[in-house]
């Protein structure tokens, strides 16, 4: 559960090596139109054979620049909340809250693609368009440091809105996020991207 966090927030086809310029432009152009976003999820965590491991929902909000709430429920119970400049994760069942600061590369943190600048995406990443299904607007990302926590992003749109994301990485575990109920710009409380540590949970603290 801690690694697929981190996939997401340290946290969102057939690959090919080279980037396309129009593939680029065109998820550019998606994402600077999203100024908020918030959606249902439902996620699988698939091994190397295609069999499930682990399916855990929740639900989730974004908005520009560098907010999120994610938010699982049930067994895996965790809130993950950015205000911009730190993350926090609350572990319920373990008690604990771990803070370290947002790191600024997206290539680290798959879910801040749709809460901060799309002109960075060039930077950390190579983009090709994926296979187009049932009209569904689909990208693959790789990250150019080969050193982040996951080796491929698909990211499947429609109509504009963000339908799912997919993560693999290199010990073959693949993370299937299917979103529902999704919405461009929502109009969001600010207080969802505040998180005041509960009395009595242990905090393991990066930021020092």
């Amino acid at each position: 559960m801690k690694k697929i966090t981190a996939q997401i927030t340290a946290l969102f086809f057939a690959f090919s090596a080279s980037v396309s310029a129009d593939s680029l432009q065109d998820l550019q152009g998606l994402l600077t139109s999203i100024k908020s976003f918030q959606a249902d999820f439902s996620q699988r965590t698939l091994d190397a054979n295609g069999s499930v491991k682990q399916i855990i929902k929740g639900e989730m909000q974004v908005e520009k620049p560098g907010f999120l709430r994610w938010e699982t429920e049930g067994e895996y119970a965790q809130l993950v909340v950015s205000d911009g400049n730190s993350i926090w994760i609350y572990d319920q069942d373990l008690e604990s809250v771990s803070i370290k600061p947002m790191s600024k590369e997206m290539s680290e943190t798959p879910a801040l693609l749709l809460s901060g600048d799309a002109d960075s995406i060039a930077r950390d990443f190579n983009v090709s368009a994926g296979d187009v299904v049932n009209d569904k607007q689909q990208f693959v990302l790789k990250p150019k440091d080969s050193s982040q926590l996951f080796d491929q992003l698909n990211l499947a749109f429609e109509k504009g809105v963000l339908i799912q994301m997919t993560i693999n990485d290199a010990s073959g575990l693949t993370t299937d996020i299917q979103f529902s109920d999704a919405k461009n710009n929502p109009e969001l409380d600010k207080h969802l991207f505040t998180f005041i540590v509960p009395e009595g949970v242990d905090v393991i603290d990066s930021r020092r």
